[in-house]
C-alpha cells in the first residue's frame, strides 16, 4: 500500500468519526423531525426494525436449535467408550464388609457401613466409590477402576 492511499483512509477515518458524533449529538426530536420531512412515518419505521430484529433473533435461535439437535443426535448414534459390565453385588458386599473389618479404619466408617446387609446396592456402590476417592480403597484391577 503506497502513503497517499493511507493518508487518504486516514482521513476518511475522521470524516466518518466527524459523521458519527454528529448523529450521536443530535437530539431524538431532531431526528424525527427530519425523519418526517423526508416523509417517512417514525412508528412504521420502528415496527419494521422491531421485526427485523426479532426476525434475526428466531433465525439465530433456530439455528442454535439446529446445532444442538445435530449434536445429540451424533452423540446418541456414537458407540459408548466402555459397554457397561454387570457388576458382582456379593463381591462388592465382601469388599465393603473387608474394607470396613480392617482394623485401624475409623471408627466413622465403621458405624456407616455396619449394616451393609440393609444397604441396597446403590448405597453400597455408593460406599465404595466414596472410599475409593478418598484412598482408603484401593482400585480393583478386574473392574477398571470401578468398584
Amino acid at each position: 500500500m503506497t502513503g497517499k492511499g493511507k493518508r487518504e483512509r486516514v482521513a476518511l477515518d475522521r470524516l466518518a468519526d466527524v459523521l458519527v458524533d454528529d448523529i450521536l449529538s443530535t437530539s431524538d426530536e431532531d431526528i424525527l423531525a427530519e425523519f418526517k420531512e423526508a416523509g417517512c412515518d417514525p412508528n412504521q419505521n420502528a415496527a419494521e426494525m422491531r421485526a427485523l430484529f426479532e426476525k434475526s433473533v428466531l433465525a439465530s435461535n433456530k439455528k442454535r436449535l439446529a446445532v444442538a439437535k445435530a449434536a445429540a443426535t451424533a452423540n446418541r448414534r456414537s458407540p459408548t467408550a466402555s459397554v457397561a459390565m454387570p457388576i458382582d453385588m456379593a463381591a462388592a458386599r465382601a469388599r465393603l464388609r473387608a474394607v470396613v473389618d480392617r482394623p485401624g479404619l475409623p471408627q466413622k466408617v465403621t458405624l456407616a457401613a455396619r449394616k451393609e446387609n440393609e444397604l441396597s446396592d446403590a448405597d453400597i456402590l455408593g460406599m465404595l466409590e466414596d472410599l475409593l476417592e478418598l484412598g482408603i480403597l484401593p482400585p480393583d484391577d478386574s473392574q477398571d477402576g470401578k468398584p
